[in-house]
């Protein structure tokens, strides 16, 4: 029989979807209603050939249309741009050219330092300029291209006007920049096969963004306005002219070699054994403008980087992003669940597609991946995914042919419909079936509505199918979150039955119900050199599925931003925490059993990114499971110039308790030496004295051609395994792709 805490959670997503559907249909009362007027460029046809060295030297650049009224959003909302900036588009059979004239009264404080491709992002320290191209049209999803006065390129796929942001989608695409007595200028062109775009397509949307760092000013070209950010795509302007456009790639293949030498055997002497590979890294081929299909064979992923190292001072689970390329690209397009626009909560409670549990066993020691397919993109009015990975059986090193893990095949599929201007319906499915006949399901469906311009409303049901667990296994999720430049107010409520299992997904904790309330007020008060304040009250309070208290956090926090980007954070949060079984929070270390109650405290210091050290200190402290915890984070980075940078990370945790005391130390120490932004070098060394556990890390990435790398890696590690002497783990690889279009 199905709880009645189950059947209380199916009731009520279903009420409030069906309100905010009924208040959506009646007015249509978003922001596609605003009077706001949209903006309108048109692309020059040329078949003149356009030479991409940043120069804008040919003819038709002077002949195109221009546009130069720039506003900005930051931080004189609404005042016209303050250095002159001027965009032109050309189009031909086979690309789009973008041409870019970023004037500077004062170019010698013109900063750039950055040559990592994906590195200028929003947080950079970096003057950019930035296109947002909605191809289809539709206001919600586009690619996002941007640039810095390096040339160094970033690129990423926006799905749900920002809701997904997939920074690991790398194309082939070429920029070239200059810099000149009157600012610098970028030439972008972007081939149209990169592109996804429906039949018959003549418009697509657009916006422009410049951001000059050492005044720290953001503006537009289009949809300024501060309740909305550059990646909501229904704020962008038009595009016209690009009739003759034909979109997507017909074929491409992308093999690679791997050779080099490995020994991944604990203790001992050495047992070095050879790698040799060759495999399908991708086949991309277009099934239509619109949908792309993508094959892998024998997956590599030599050169993904490694997870970094944290420390676990909970008895839950940890959630580590994915970083690998097969999995990230278009992977918005699988998300479920995770609708409304509030950022900045890095706690990981429910993931419902997790492509990290596909080859990699849960300790992060890859599976080997035997092939993959994938089916992304927009049929019929439906975006669609379909994922389909089988592994290969995996044994540990060291261990014996009894504990060998069965391979299994994972199926994925994600479908939405958009509805009204901002919103979406949907449903998804995903398939764990192992080779003994073991299998686990879980199926599910959702909608996300934007109503009133500034309202999310997201819900979602869903429950797994897993033999021999036959009780409540429903999961749902509610959401509400009313966002706008000054306020903000957001609730959601998550239940998780005890017998919900998704072995595709992410679970920090089932047999939960949970409910989030918070309030934001974020004033400007225009004076003491202070842009914004941020003042935040939250109410986390968590139950079993019973109403059996578990967990309550109440929490305040400020934040003071300043005019040059400097930042102070403070927070208090005050816990209480029922522990229902013990936990070893440290080796030998018992947390018992136990009501705990404890306030934590600490605050916070982020230097401007305008200079060439930068980073955050954070400093708290307080009560901690009966008894004291005193930490220290500090992640500075220093770039004393373009081509070097060092990104160290440390953490300690002093924590004394009634069954015994412990100090943590974590390190994540990076540096990147990077001759240009072809020839690129990170190394990376940890260490975590708590594990055990230290690692060098070391890679180096020539890009001899847009989309193709060759890729030199060493990676050891060493964890203290008791009774063995610690031979640390150590491999050497070189990998080489080469990319065919047809």
């Amino acid at each position: 029989m199905v709880h009645r805490h189950s059947a209380k959670v199916e009731r009520s997503v279903r009420v409030l979807l069906i309100t905010a559907l009924a208040v959506a249909g009646g007015g249509r009362v978003d922001a596609q209603t605003s009077t706001r007027e949209e903006k309108t460029l048109r692309a020059l046809t040329t078949s003149a050939p356009i030479r991409v060295d940043g120069r804008l030297d040919e003819p038709d650049w002077l002949r195109a249309e221009v546009i130069s009224d720039f506003v900005q959003q930051e931080p004189r909302v609404g005042e016209k741009i303050t250095e002159r900036t001027e965009v032109r588009v050309l189009l031909d059979a086979e690309s789009i050219y973008f041409g870019i004239w970023c004037y500077d009264s004062d170019p010698s404080r013109i900063i750039a330092r950055e040559f990592r491709r994906d590195q200028t992002r929003n947080t950079a320290p970096e003057d950019q300029f930035d296109i947002i191209l909605d191809t289809f049209h539709d206001h919600r999803n586009a690619y996002h291209f941007g640039i810095n006065p390096l040339g160094t390129q970033y690129d990423a796929v926006v799905t749900d006007e920002g809701q997904d942001v997939n920074v690991e989608w790398d194309e082939r695409w070429w920029a070239e920049t200059t810099r000149a007595e009157d600012g610098w200028r970028a030439e972008i062109r972007i081939p149209l096969r990169a592109l996804r775009s429906r039949a018959g397509t003549n418009t697509f949307g657009i916006n422009f963004r410049r951001f000059i760092r050492r005044k720290n000013e953001t503006a537009f070209w289009s949809g300024w306005n501060r309740d909305f950010n550059f990646l909501q795509v229904s704020q962008a302007g038009q595009l016209s002219g690009m009739e003759q456009a034909r979109t997507g790639l017909k074929l491409r293949v992308k093999p690679y070699v791997l050779g080099g030498f490995t020994d991944p055997t604990p203790g001992g002497s050495p047992t070095y054994r050879a790698l040799r590979d060759v495999g399908i890294e991708t086949l991309k081929v277009s099934l239509t403008p619109g949908l792309t299909a993508e094959l892998t064979v024998n997956t590599d992923f030599a050169q993904a980087e490694v997870d970094d190292a944290v420390v676990n001072l909970s008895r839950f689970p940890l959630f580590f992003p994915e970083k690998r390329e097969f999995f990230l690209e278009r992977a918005g397009i699988f998300e479920f669940g995770l609708g409304g626009r509030r950022g900045g909560d890095t706690e990981r409670n429910l993931q419902m597609f997790f492509s990290r549990r596909i080859g990699l066993t849960p300790d992060r020691r890859p599976v080997p991946i035997l092939g993959g397919a994938k089916v992304t993109g927009r049929t019929g009015g439906f975006d669609v995914g379909v994922l389909n990975v089988q592994t290969d059986s995996y044994l540990a090193p060291g261990s014996t042919d009894a504990n060998e893990v069965p391979g299994s095949n994972y199926t994925v599929f994600r479908g939405k419909r958009n509805v009204l201007a901002r919103s979406n319906v949907g449903m998804f499915l995903s398939n764990r079936q192992s080779s003994n006949g073991d299998y686990n399901r879980v199926v599910g469906a959702d909608a996300n509505f934007t109503v009133f311009r500034n309202t999310d409303i997201q819900g979602f049901i869903g429950r797994s199918m897993t033999p021999g667990r036959d009780g409540n296994d429903l999961v749902g999720r509610v959401k509400y979150n009313w966002l706008t430049d000054l306020y903000e107010v957001f609730v959601e409520h998550l239940y998780i039955g005890p017998e919900f299992q998704h072995d595709v997904g992410f679970v920090r904790r089932n047999n939960i119900e949970r409910t989030d309330m918070t309030g934001v007020w974020e004033p400007r008060p225009g004076r003491f050199n202070i842009r914004n304040f941020v003042f935040r009250g939250q109410l986390v309070y968590l139950t079993d599925t019973k109403q059996s208290l578990l967990t309550r956090e109440q929490i305040f926090a400020t934040t003071t931003r300043f005019q040059n980007d400097d930042v102070v954070r403070s927070s208090v949060t005050n816990t209480f925490d029922r522990v229902e079984a013990p936990f070893e929070i440290a080796p030998g270390i018992i947390v018992p059993a136990a009501d705990y109650h404890f306030v934590d405290t600490w605050v916070e210091g982020e230097g401007g990114g305008k200079r060439p050290l930068l980073g955050k200190v954070r400093v708290g402290g307080g009560g901690f499971y009966g008894g004291q915890r005193r930490y220290v984070r500090f992640t500075p980075a220093w770039r004393p110039s373009r081509m070097l940078s060092f990104e160290p990370a440390y953490e300690i945790n002093d924590v004394e308790l009634p069954q015994g005391s412990f100090r943590s130390h974590v390190v994540n120490a990076r540096m990147n030496l990077n001759l240009s932004n072809r020839w690129l070098t990170t190394t990376l060394v940890q260490y975590d004295n708590t594990a055990r556990r230290s690692q060098y890390y070391a890679r180096l990435n020539y890009i001899y051609r847009p989309g193709d790398d060759i890729f030199i890696v060493f990676n050891q590690s060493r964890e203290r395994v008791p009774g063995l002497r610690g031979k640390p783990d150590r491999s050497l690889m070189l990998k080489m792709t080469y990319s065919l279009d047809f």
